[in-house]
């Protein structure tokens, strides 16, 4: 059984977690607190396995009891608050600095969609629940250009990048906010080719973790629009309730097709567009994050000539992306999270500097 502990300040909120997650059969709820110093306390003597937390709590917020808990009692913690405007996004965005590892949208009871996004939620904290913690989270560093790479398994430049109008395109969903993170710090300001980025989250999170990401790395990030054109140094997110695909032009495309390996936006999408388009000039990258989707977008782009990374099983969260894309032969590259910004500025630097 997973013990969960619920915080949130609300009672019925609570009531109604509660009520959700025994219907669950693998799932115990331990525990309701209505406050962050019931929560610490909580979480010290009845020892969940996962705890679902909200931002807003009557005596000491959710940062603050977020950082306590993993520094004194280390547990998986799934952010779930409402987010009305980006600025509460960004909350989200912040509280995974401090050791959170997921966060939802707080789904409206009335909502035609409850029983869908609590079955979301339901899923991330059963997935988080199994994700191994440590006391504290250590800041990311930009020494990622000086990491080892994994030998033998990657492709010399040559074979993998050719021709003009080269792009990086990365699909995440679960743990990626951090992983993004991690990867945008190591690259240099004015990084020589666009990159395009889906990360799946929840409704209204995409403009809070573009903003995120652009305090902490400084590069210039925006959310992609239709026919932009790619120009270099900028990193594009895509946006919510569409897909995101690169015509021959290297133009941004957006369309409202079906949803793909039930996502949208849906990686493989972006990813089999590049590969149809840019073929030897790409570069794909796919992260932590529960499901299929990208893996077999990435077996496209190294089909097309293009080179291709997975993150590895021990730094993901979840290694279901690109444990997918690995089995299919879709990875050129299997490299630990912490390589594969330095394998970018090797590939895309190493290649200027040649000229």
């Amino acid at each position: 059984m997973i013990k969960v502990l619920i915080v949130d300040d609300s009672a019925s909120v609570r009531t109604l977690f509660a009520e959700m997650f025994k219907r669950e059969d693998d799932f115990e709820v331990v525990g309701c607190a209505e406050d962050g110093y019931s929560a610490l306390r909580m979480v010290r003597d009845l020892k969940p396995d996962v705890v679902t937390m909200d931002v807003n709590l009557p005596d000491c917020d959710g940062f603050r009891v977020t950082r306590m808990i993993m520094e004194d009692n280390p547990v998986p913690i799934v952010i779930v608050s409402a987010i009305y405007r980006a600025s509460d996004a960004e909350i989200g965005f912040r509280l995974i600095d401090t050791g959170a590892l997921a966060f939802h949208n707080k789904p409206a009871l009335k909502s035609e969609n409850f029983e869908e996004q609590m079955q979301d939620i339901i899923l991330s904290v059963r997935l988080m629940s199994e994700v191994r913690v440590v006391r504290r989270k250590t800041r990311f560093r930009r020494e990622a250009i000086n990491e080892k790479v994994v030998p033998d398994k990657v492709a010399s430049r040559s074979e993998s990048l050719t021709g003009k109008g080269k792009i990086v395109c990365i699909g995440a969903s679960t743990g990626g906010p951090q992983a993004i993170k991690q990867i945008l710090m190591s690259l240099p300001q004015g990084f020589p080719v666009p990159i395009l980025i889906v990360q799946h989250m929840s409704d209204g999170f995409t403009k809070g973790m573009a903003n995120w990401l652009k305090n902490h790395t400084g590069h210039d990030i925006r959310i992609a629009s239709h026919d932009d054109e790619l120009k270099p140094g900028v990193i594009y997110f895509a946006p919510e309730g569409v897909h995101t695909e690169i015509s021959p032009k290297r133009r941004i495309v957006l369309t409202d097709a079906p949803n793909v390996n039930g996502i949208k936006p849906s990686a493989s999408v972006l990813f089999n567009s590049v590969a149809r388009n840019l073929g030897r000039s790409a570069v794909g990258v796919l992260l932590t994050g529960m499901g299929r989707d990208g893996a077999d977008g990435l077996l496209e782009i190294r089909r097309n000539g293009g080179y291709t990374i997975a993150q590895d099983e021990e730094s993901s969260i979840v290694f279901g992306m690109p444990g997918e894309a690995v089995k299919i032969g879709g990875a050129v590259s299997v490299l630990p999270l912490d390589s594969i910004g330095g394998e970018l500025c090797r590939i895309f630097l190493g290649l200027l500097e040649d000229k």
